[in-house]
């Protein structure tokens, strides 16, 4: 039998064009990653390709593993051979490969978030600037959108309006790479824009990497930013047989400089590119593949597809009207509580998703009550817990001695009586001879400030260091974290604290010790810098567990790439999704809506069997009860797709009947029926815009408007003394009516009749 008859036509059309370029547009639960690794199975099984001429990358390590267990399956042994990886580790890979081509030091340190953030805190120091008027968390995220345009320092500068902030970014930008440098140490954007510049400047090291991935394969192509456009153009060199696969319509990620055009002009940039489109759906039923469907179309920034499939139908998308934030988590709960009582489904077939991570405190509260047993993706992760970081930077010092920020983690920690006035004179020596803290230890006698007791601490933490260093290249990897553990008097800290805390923080020790193990016994290489680069390298989206005894709660943006047999997507309200920010930014580009409405796609898609979608009548928000109406998304889906539930209960009856009463036009969903919409001039003397249906003409559903014009909640206005401000709550009518309007991070109650607020 063929290696490819298991695929259907598409995925096999796929497969078997190997030459040129080739763009896959897979819809979700299309088979994409079988397609993949099919096609790599049919390069070296049938074509007789070398496993070490294929390269195939992707975005998290998960994937990775993923795709390389598969080939493995499909291929044997060869597999090892495949280049398969995520852009990061692939980078890392090849500027420790050629670090004496490049002038690197093999042995650099990958800089986490905290990291940067460590070393920009230490920058501000230095220039004396106050973090309460510009936070190194926002300088960070300047430079990394810099370095993702593939600017450096001096471009930055000239590059943009001639503005005092702008400058001052550049000039932490430039003192920033100075520390990276001074410190043996890359961040992650820098592992893809410096493989990036130096493939660049050495074209013999570029033509071999070349010469070696005669087929290139790229996953999730929709989320490449320009560093990694341009590798794939490198990599895929003069023969162009690049194989990329994406999903336009699930390109999410513009926020950590994704490109859609990437993918939407991939024809223009690969003229000879062929296109094929993988349609079928192996996932959801047809009633969810028709809503994903019909709302995914009111985007005009996409090249078009549409998912389908031979299964049934299934059960109606359930629409649940909540009179809170409260209510709905309760509803979810009870419904969940039903389904897994009812051995409909289990916990781990079901996962709640939400827009923002605040909205998970309300369903963690009543999950804890019910006593359901329940995980949170993006919660603390593991290797960002304070006792695993403080191991980690002991083993960071050990392989990069130039490592200031990890040196300043542990100096004392445990506790040696080392203080900040000890490590400042550390500092003040180090820059004023060029050199790094850890060398600044051998020469405690000369630096001036440090009294006798200083001077005998700082030795006992050096002389630690010698024994460990001296014993990395000497016992296995999991025995130096043994040592590591026990010699720094970690070991000894936390058994003198017998708290239920301290045993979880032990726990997790010995945890990341039996990691290290295990990376010994799957990697033949293993050694301190091949772990510590895995850690490093890991994302957010590998701490997802696959995992039957858990309910799941995460964000839209972690969800990508999951399923689930039950979705419940929460919070389906304007303002929070789509955000209003976005709401406020598509007035002048509509593409911040489109992304918005790719997102809900990416919800309805996780949903197998059945997807359930809640919006709230009210909601805390800011400190404040704010009045809610339905997303626009919701409008969106055929009405024959869904069944309409209200969750009003916790009120009482007459309390109902008025709140009903209020808002029965403002929360009326009008779901997209066979005919057009068309929008009738707003009558201001009602609650609300009133959408009617017509033969003749479409409307969008993006300026829904309140009584009082511009003072509805969660629209922009404008004050005199204040400057700009959202509306987050209101209270009263009339010449009583009063808003709470936050201006940055204040809320300011403002007596409509006096303010003279303008629309914003």
């Amino acid at each position: 039998m063929s290696l490819l008859s298991q695929l259907n036509p598409s995925q096999r059309d796929a497969a078997e064009t190997t030459n040129g370029p080739l763009l896959i547009l897979a819809g979700a639960g299309s088979g994409k990653t079988r397609v993949l690794t099919y096609r790599i199975a049919y390069l070296i099984n049938q074509l007789g390709v070398a496993p070490w001429n294929i390269l195939a990358v992707t975005f998290t390590n998960k994937a990775a593993g993923e795709l390389k267990d598969r080939i493995d399956q499909l291929v044997g042994p060869k597999s090892k051979d495949v280049w398969t990886g995520t852009f990061h580790s692939i980078c890392a890979r090849i500027l420790r490969y050629e670090a004496d081509n490049f002038d690197l030091d093999r042995n650099f340190t990958i800089y986490d978030e905290t990291d940067r953030r460590s070393a920009m805190r230490r920058i501000f120091e230095i220039h004396n600037i106050n973090p309460e008027e510009i936070t190194p968390r926002s300088v960070i995220s300047q430079i990394s959108k810099a370095k993702n345009s593939m600017l450096s320092p001096t471009s930055f500068s000239s590059d943009g309006e001639d503005t005092p902030s702008r400058k001052l970014i550049s000039e932490l930008y430039t003192s920033y790479q100075a520390d990276l440098h001074r410190n043996n140490a890359l961040d992650f954007d820098d592992l893809l824009v410096e493989t990036v510049r130096r493939l660049d400047a050495n074209p013999s090291v570029m033509s071999s990497y070349q010469n070696r991935f005669l087929y290139t394969h790229v996953d999730e192509y929709q989320d490449t930013n320009r560093p990694q456009y341009i590798l794939c153009r490198q990599w895929s060199g003069n023969n162009q047989n690049l194989c990329v696969v994406g999903d336009d319509d699930q390109s999410i990620y513009k926020f950590r400089g994704a490109d859609l055009r990437n993918i939407l002009d991939f024809e223009q940039d690969y003229p000879n590119a062929k296109t094929i489109r993988l349609e079928q759906n192996y996932r959801s039923t047809g009633r969810i593949l028709r809503a994903a469907n019909e709302v995914i179309s009111r985007n005009k920034s996409r090249k078009g597809k549409n998912l389908w499939t031979k299964g049934d139908d299934g059960d109606l998308i359930d629409v649940v009207e909540c009179e809170s934030d409260r209510r709905e988590a309760k509803y979810i709960v009870q419904t969940m509580r039903q389904q897994i009582s009812s051995s409909k489904y289990t916990a781990g077939q079901m996962a709640v998703l939400y827009r923002t991570n605040a909205q998970s405190r309300s369903l963690e509260e009543e999950l804890q009550r019910s006593g359901m047993p329940y995980t949170i993706v993006g919660g603390t992760r593991f290797y960002e817990r304070r006792e695993i970081k403080d191991v980690l930077s002991y083993m960071r010092l050990l392989m990069n001695p130039a490592d200031d920020i990890g040196l300043m983690r542990i100096v004392n920690t445990p506790r040696r009586g080392i203080g900040q006035t000890s490590i400042s004179h550390l500092q003040r020596y180090a820059i004023s001879n060029n050199i790094n803290l850890f060398e600044t230890l051998n020469n405690l006698k000369n630096i001036d400030g440090l009294n006798s007791r200083s001077i005998n601490n700082l030795n006992k933490f050096y002389e630690i260091m010698v024994f460990l260093q001296k014993s990395k290249d000497e016992v296995p990897l999991s025995k130096l974290g043994r040592l590591i553990f026990e010699r720094s008097g970690y070991e000894t800290m936390l058994k003198e604290d017998r708290s239920q805390e301290t045993e979880n923080r032990i726990e997790n020790i010995e945890q990341l010790i039996a990691f290290m193990a295990e990376h010994e016994e799957t990697n033949p290489e293993a050694n301190l810098l091949t772990f510590l680069e895995e850690v490093a390298l890991m994302s957010p989206e590998d701490d997802t567990s696959d995992t039957n005894n858990a309910i799941t709660l995460m964000t839209l943006h972690s969800a990508k790439g999951l399923e689930y047999s039950m979705v419940f997507v929460t919070g389906l309200e304007e303002n929070l999704f789509p955000t209003a920010r976005a709401v406020e930014e598509s007035r002048e580009n509509p593409e911040s809506i489109e992304e918005e409405r790719r997102l809900f796609y990416v919800g309805i898609t996780r949903a197998c069997d059945r997807l359930v979608l809640t919006h709230t009548n009210q909601r805390y928000a800011y400190g404040n009860l704010i009045e809610c109406i339905p997303s626009r998304f919701l409008k969106e889906i055929p009405e024959e797709l869904v069944s309409l539930h209200q969750e009003l209960s916790e009120i009482n009856p007459r309390s109902r009947q008025t709140r009903q009463n209020r808002f029965e036009n403002k929360q009326k969903i009008n779901f997209q029926k066979p005919g057009k919409i068309t929008q009738k001039k707003p009558n201001l003397s009602a609650k609300g815009v009133h959408y009617e249906w017509d033969e003749g003409n479409q409307v969008s559903f993006g300026d829904i408007i309140d009584q009082d014009d511009f003072l509805a909640v969660g629209q922009w206005v404008r004050h005199a003394s204040w400057g700009r401000g959202q509306i987050v709550a209101r209270e009263g009518t009339g010449d009583k009516m009063k808003v709470s309007v936050q201006f940055g991070p204040h809320i300011k109650k403002i007596a409509v009749a006096f303010a003279q607020l303008e629309p914003g």
